[in-house]
């Protein structure tokens, strides 16, 4: 993405506290710490807390013109909220910055734009992906940049300002597009990720089959939660760009054009992730209508069977009845060889009983719908 050019100043003399730290990695290192980068050099300084009061306070007494971005992460509740006092922030600002769980949003106040926008990467060593806040307070020559962990950005903003401006850091309004365009950026890669996936997965549905559908139909499932997640995080950003766009006070009117074309790249990933969030909802249909068709062939397999041993019951059914009824140890029909004086009634009275049963089962299975 392009950057801004740089406003042809002359610097002014910028004194930094004398016990400054040399390491100019600390900014991406864990744990707390306090960086401070000025217009003209744009090399993170680390100070400590007291020092950057005294720094806080010097600078608005002296109200010189040079422009600072101040990098704070880690501090507790107490350091922000001094800070946030020292520079009469909000207290509404003051209380979301502290609690650090709130939405995606960007907000105006008399003397500062508050901005809190998501960052999100994997996690060091690992493919999980994590999501950090940035809470962004923009004064007309200050910026303050919260945050409780590493903000992967901070190294495409850093290299924004070293390697796409000749001058240093052009103004504290510009570090918002620095930020905005290097979370963007992790986004893009993102989507894409997430594109390519849906489309082997597209390609995978037909041809896979037996139990490795189920780990298909896993994948799906993933694949539409990160979409979901990604669609939240990039829409955020949109509704953020929307509001800077619209103001006239805070951000230079030649820093418009490099938010629009931040915008476009928003509005793309969110085209982009609605065309994969159809295509993941097609491929859903896809692989219930196939799962479907092989629960039909399945079942018309048993009726296949089913029929078989229906025809070959219907063959020795009646066989088995005749001889069941021919082989009683009564006297039946037709029998030769039993004393002249024995009758039929245990023959009759068993036909009875046969009957009885089959006419009481026949009613029990008409009523329960079975036949």
């Amino acid at each position: 993405m392009s950057s801004l050019p740089m406003d042809n100043i002359n610097p002014p003399v910028v004194t930094y506290p004398s016990n400054d730290l040399d390491d100019n990695e600390i900014i991406f290192s864990k744990g707390k710490h306090i960086t401070v980068t000025n217009q003209f050099t744009c090399e993170p300084k680390a100070i400590s807390f007291d020092k950057l009061k005294d720094f806080l306070n010097d600078q608005i007494v002296e109200k010189s013109k040079g422009h600072y971005w101040i990098d704070l992460q880690g501090l507790d509740e107490n350091e922000i909220s001094e800070v946030c006092d020292i520079m009469g922030v909000h207290n509404l600002t003051k209380k979301d910055i502290i609690k650090q769980e709130t939405r995606e949003k960007c907000e105006f106040f008399s003397n500062h734009i508050f901005m809190v926008i998501n960052e999100i990467h994997y996690a060091e060593g690992s493919n999980v992906l994590v999501e950090e806040t940035l809470n962004v307070v923009l004064f007309s020559r200050f910026i303050f940049t919260f945050h409780s962990d590493i903000m992967v950005s901070t190294y495409q903003v850093l290299r924004m300002m070293k390697y796409t401006t000749d001058e240093g850091l052009p103004n504290a309004p510009w570090m918002i597009y620095a930020y905005l365009d290097g979370i963007v950026d992790l986004y893009i890669d993102l989507v894409d990720k997430i594109m390519m996936e849906t489309q082997s997965l597209d390609e995978l549905v037909l041809v896979l089959s037996g139990m490795k559908q189920n780990e298909l139909f896993t994948r799906i499932g993933l694949a539409g939660r990160r979409v979901t997640n990604l669609h939240s995080g990039v829409f955020g950003k949109s509704e953020i760009i929307s509001v800077l766009l619209r103001d006239e006070k805070f951000i230079p009117t030649e820093l418009l054009r490099y938010l629009r074309n931040v915008q476009d790249h928003v509005l793309r990933m969110l085209q982009k992730l609605n065309l994969t969030q159809r295509l993941l909802g097609n491929l859903n249909n896809i692989y219930m209508a196939r799962v479907s068709l092989e629960v039909s062939d399945a079942s018309n397999s048993v009726n296949r069977n089913m029929r078989k041993f229906t025809a070959i019951s219907s063959i020795f059914i009646p066989m088995t009845l005749v001889t069941g009824i021919m082989g009683m140890n009564v006297r039946i029909p037709g029998m030769v060889g039993f004393p002249t004086g024995d009758s039929y009634w245990y023959f009759i009275g068993l036909m009875l009983i046969m009957l009885s049963f089959a006419l009481t089962v026949t009613i029990i299975f008409k009523r329960i719908g079975w036949i």
